[in-house]
């Protein structure tokens, strides 16, 4: 998942601008997360979530701009894009929970104990997840049709399929060694970096407050906002319920991850072979 699109900045008013957003992008989540105090708490909440969101959604987006990096990716800027957002989100979730809260990071849902066992169960919630996002994506466009007609909601699915951001990437592989790396970020470091987040401190965070089912679908619908999809939305929320749930029975981020690598494969061959979903 990459968070927003990027635009260049098109005179100097739009640059000033994007500037003082910058430096309100990195002041503000600065703050939450290394000076604002603590206190008693034991678990960590919005203050930190909103922060990690902040920089994702705003301050790597903003400073990309203004370093002239702009969609349609390349290779190039995608890898930077991917490892650094994913970075960010391991390493600012881990520490929140080990140096802000100082909880073990089993917290996180960072475990290894009995992986083998719970990797088999992340490939059996595939087997499940893949079939239910195909259906979704065309109950949404069907819901859409109700809603702006269906040749409407059919344009607007297939749109979004061609605005994909991996879609132009896919396009500049020049071999087998570019393949394997593309496959290595969208299969390995955007999984591990989404479930980290999303999963261990976002459903981590809510499920201490609201509960196990509150903190599923919230999680969810947060999980889907930042994809900034209409017609992938119910697919990505009903994917996100089903990885905070395989997190809920585990206690550890193995089988989502493992889910969420599966789901992201079927979604890639999907696109780069022009099919539907």
């Amino acid at each position: 998942m990459v968070s927003a699109a990027l635009y260049p900045l098109p005179n100097v008013t739009a640059a000033t601008a994007a500037l003082l957003a910058l430096a309100a992008g990195v002041a503000l989540p600065v703050y939450l997360l290394f000076y604002r105090p603590v206190g008693d708490e034991r678990t960590w909440g919005l203050a930190e979530i909103g922060a990690i969101s902040i920089l994702f959604m705003l301050t790597l987006p903003v400073a990309f701009v203004l370093a002239g990096v702009a969609e349609p990716f390349t290779l190039a800027t995608f890898s930077a894009a991917t490892l650094l957002q994913n970075g960010l989100f391991v390493g600012l979730s881990a520490y929140v929970v080990a140096v802000r809260y100082r909880q073990d990071l089993g917290r996180l849902g960072l475990r290894a104990a009995g992986w083998p066992q719970a990797a088999a169960l992340g490939v059996a919630a595939a087997l499940l997840t893949v079939p239910l996002a195909m259906g979704a994506e065309d109950a949404a466009v069907f819901l859409l049709g109700l809603v702006e007609g269906p040749a409407q909601a059919a344009a607007r699915a297939a749109a979004e399929h061609l605005d994909d951001p991996l879609l132009p990437v896919l396009s500049t592989l020049g071999g087998p060694l570019e393949a394997a790396w593309f496959l290595l970020l969208v299969v390995v470091v955007v999984p591990v970096g989404e479930e980290v987040f999303f999963r261990g401190l976002v459903y981590g965070a809510l499920r201490a407050r609201w509960g196990a089912l509150a903190a599923a679908a919230t999680s969810a619908l947060f999980f889907t906002a930042v994809h900034l999809q209409v017609v992938h939305a119910l697919p990505i929320f009903l994917l996100g319920v089903v990885l905070a749930g395989l997190y809920e029975r585990t206690g550890t981020l193995v089988p989502a991850i493992v889910a969420h690598a599966a789901n992201n494969v079927v979604a890639v061959v999907a696109l780069w072979r022009g099919w539907g979903w």
